[in-house]
């Protein structure tokens, strides 16, 4: 679940790009019925923003968009994109793990109590493993479902504001573009 931000490069000028995400956004999601071409909702400043996207209510676990906003060069700016989904998801972790677990454990615990011996040991084992197996399994469909909202809404969100994305630089200024051609070149010789 990586939380590094991306860096985006938008065709606007600071004033402009904030202009642009206060007219495609509202402050409050009670607001939204009143603004319906509003597509988020949260907090912008001159100089960051946390927003999430209307179709995700306030109490969801979908996670928002946060942004820092720099001013660049020849009338661009740069935006630092964050999607943090580490918080939603160690909350539904533990949501299932310590539900689905410990009901799991006592199950199989009582039905080698009350069941050992008899004929119907295997299947209460049977049923006390699926709320183990259905745990384990309804974590990693979440954590997939929150990697998918991430990339969707980021890419989303991207495309709204007419940025692109700007290759992450390396210490001394070469971009990995670079590396990448000086590594080709040099397996060639």
């Amino acid at each position: 679940m990586n939380s590094e931000a991306i860096k985006i490069e938008a065709p606007y000028t600071l004033n402009e790009l904030v202009s642009k995400l206060k007219a495609m956004s509202v402050e409050d999601f009670d607001m939204i019925r009143n603004s319906p071409q509003a597509d988020y909702y949260g907090d912008i400043t001159s100089h960051s923003f946390n927003i999430k996207h209307v179709r995700y209510g306030p109490m969801s676990y979908a996670p928002s968009i946060q942004g820092d906003i720099i001013e660049g060069v020849n009338n661009r700016t740069i935006i630092k994109l964050k999607m943090e989904i580490r918080e939603p998801f160690e909350l539904v972790r533990k949501m299932y793990y310590g539900t689905l677990l410990p009901i799991g454990a006592i199950v199989m615990l009582l039905s080698l109590l009350v069941m050992g011996g008899t004929e119907f040991q295997w299947q209460s084992l049977i049923l006390s493993s699926s709320f183990i197996i259905i745990a384990f399994l309804a974590v990693a469909l979440q954590r997939k479902t929150l990697m998918s909202i991430k990339r969707k809404e980021l890419k989303t969100f991207v495309a709204k504001i007419e940025g692109h994305l700007i290759p992450d630089v390396v210490e001394d200024e070469i971009s990995a573009c670079d590396l990448l051609t000086d590594h080709a070149d040099m397996l060639k010789a």
